[in-house]
C-alpha cells in the first residue's frame, strides 16, 4: 500500500444511523481504511419508511426526495470520487447503487454494496405489504436486481442471506463478501460484572426489543408467557418498541389477560444495554417467515456483546454464526410452547451464565470488530492488486 490507507466513500441517501452502516464503518476503519461521506441525509428524515407501500401520494413525494437529495449530490461528487479508491453504498441504498456506480466506476473505484435486506424482501416477502404481481413488487424486485449486478463486490450478514440474493440477480456467489452485522461495541460492552439489583428474586425478568415486524413473531412470545402464567410462574416480560404488527400484538396479550408485560414504546439506542442488564433472558425472533431463517437480527448481537443470555428461533443463520456452541436456546419458529419451556430452563442462573459467556465468546470470535475487520481483508486487498495491476498507488 506504499504507506497509504484505502479511502473509502460512503455516497448516497443512506442512513447514516442505522447499526449496519455504523458497523460496517467501524469495520473497515479497524482494517486500517479511511472514510469519507457524500451523503444527504434524505432516509433519516423519513419517519414512516412503510408509508410508501400503502399510500401513491406518500410514494411518489419519496420518489421526488430521492430524485432532490441525488442531485444535491452530484454537484459535489467528482472531486470526492477523484480521491476514493472504494465507494460504500450503504442501506438502504438501492436507488444509490444504480445511480452512483457508473459514476464511481468511471472515477476508478470499486463499487461495494451493503444492502442488508432487499427491497422485496422488506415489502411484499417478510411484511407482505405489497402483492407479488403488482406493479409496485415488481418494480422493487427490478431495482434490486439492477442494484446486485451494479456493484463489484456486495456484503452479505450471513451466508444464507449471499445464496438467497446470487441467484435472482444472476451474479455469481463469488462476488459476494460475508460480513456479519456485529453491533456497536462502544454501546453493547462485554459482560457486566454485575446485574441490575433484583426485588423479586424468583420473577424471571425477559426482554424484547424491535419493530414488530412479522420477522419478530412477537405474537409467539406473548403466547409463552401466558402459558407461563397459567402454570403460575412468574416472569416480568417488558417489551419495547413499536411497528406493524404491535396493535395486534398489544390486543392478544389484553384478550389474555397478561399481567407479566409492560409495553414500552420505542427508547434511545443508547438506553438498550440498561435493558439487557435488566433482564435474566434477551428475545430474538420467532417468525416463521423465509427472511427470518436466513438473517441474525442486530439485537441478538447486540445481547451477545454483552453476554447475555438468548433465546431465539432456530435456524440456518443462527446455526452458521454460533459454529457448533450453545450460544443461544434455540426453538422451532412459532411454537409458544418450546419458547415458555426455554425460559423456564433459564430460571437457573448458573445455566445462564454459562448460556452468556458462550455468547459472548462466539461475538468475539465471528462478529466483533476485530473479526469483522479481518473478514474484509480479502476485499481491501482485491483492491490493492487492481490498483497495482494498472500500475498506480493507492490514492
Amino acid at each position: 500500500m506504499d504507506g497509504k490507507s484505502l479511502r473509502v466513500l460512503r455516497v448516497g441517501l443512506f442512513d447514516r444511523n442505522y447499526p449496519r452502516n455504523r458497523t460496517t464503518a467501524a469495520a473497515l476503519r479497524a482494517a486500517g481504511a479511511e472514510i469519507a461521506d457524500l451523503h444527504a441525509p434524505v432516509l433519516e428524515s423519513i419517519r414512516d419508511r412503510l408509508r410508501p407501500a400503502r399510500a401513491k401520494r406518500a410514494l411518489a413525494q419519496l420518489g421526488q426526495q430521492i430524485v432532490a437529495g441525488e442531485a444535491g449530490l452530484l454537484v459535489r461528487a467528482a472531486p470526492a470520487l477523484a480521491k476514493a479508491d472504494i465507494v460504500l453504498i450503504g442501506y438502504p441504498g438501492q436507488w444509490d447503487a444504480v445511480f452512483w456506480s457508473p459514476l464511481a466506476r468511471r472515477a476508478g473505484c470499486t463499487v461495494v454494496f451493503d444492502p442488508l435486506v432487499t427491497l422485496t424482501e422488506t415489502f411484499v416477502e417478510d411484511r407482505a405489504l405489497l402483492a407479488p404481481g403488482s406493479w409496485q413488487a415488481r418494480i422493487l424486485r427490478w431495482l434490486d436486481q439492477r442494484a446486485f449486478r451494479a456493484a463489484d463486490v456486495v456484503l452479505a450478514d450471513t451466508p444464507q442471506q449471499a445464496a438467497y440474493w446470487a441467484a435472482p440477480a444472476g451474479i455469481p456467489l463469488d462476488r459476494l463478501l460475508i460480513l456479519p452485522v456485529g453491533a456497536d461495541e462502544q454501546l453493547f460492552t462485554a459482560p457486566m460484572t454485575s446485574r441490575a439489583p433484583r426485588e423479586e428474586p424468583d420473577c424471571l425478568r425477559v426482554l424484547f426489543y424491535g419493530t414488530y415486524s412479522p420477522l419478530h413473531g412477537a405474537e409467539t412470545i406473548v403466547a409463552a408467557l401466558h402459558r407461563l402464567e397459567r402454570a403460575s410462574e412468574r416472569v416480568a416480560l417488558v417489551m419495547i418498541g413499536t411497528g406493524q404488527c404491535e396493535a395486534v400484538v398489544r390486543q392478544r396479550a389484553a384478550e389474555l389477560g397478561l399481567e407479566g408485560v409492560t409495553f414500552i414504546q420505542w427508547v434511545p439506542e443508547e438506553e438498550l444495554p440498561r435493558w439487557i442488564a435488566w433482564a435474566d433472558v434477551v428475545l430474538g425472533i420467532f417468525g416463521s417467515t423465509a427472511k427470518a431463517a436466513r438473517v441474525v437480527p442486530n439485537k441478538v448481537y447486540q445481547a451477545m456483546a454483552m453476554g447475555a443470555a438468548i433465546v431465539t428461533r432456530d435456524s440456518p443463520a443462527l446455526r452458521w454464526l454460533a459454529g457448533g456452541e450453545p450460544c443461544a436456546v434455540l426453538v422451532p419458529p412459532g411454537d409458544a410452547d418450546a419458547l415458555a419451556a426455554a425460559l423456564r430452563s433459564l430460571r437457573d442462573p448458573s445455566r445462564r451464565l454459562q448460556l452468556g459467556e458462550t455468547a459472548r465468546r462466539v461475538f468475539e470470535r465471528v462478529a466483533s470488530t476485530p473479526a469483522r475487520a479481518q473478514a474484509l481483508q480479502p476485499l481491501l486487498e482485491r483492491v490493492e492488486r487492481r490498483w497495482r495491476n494498472l500500475g498506480r498507488r493507492i490514492r
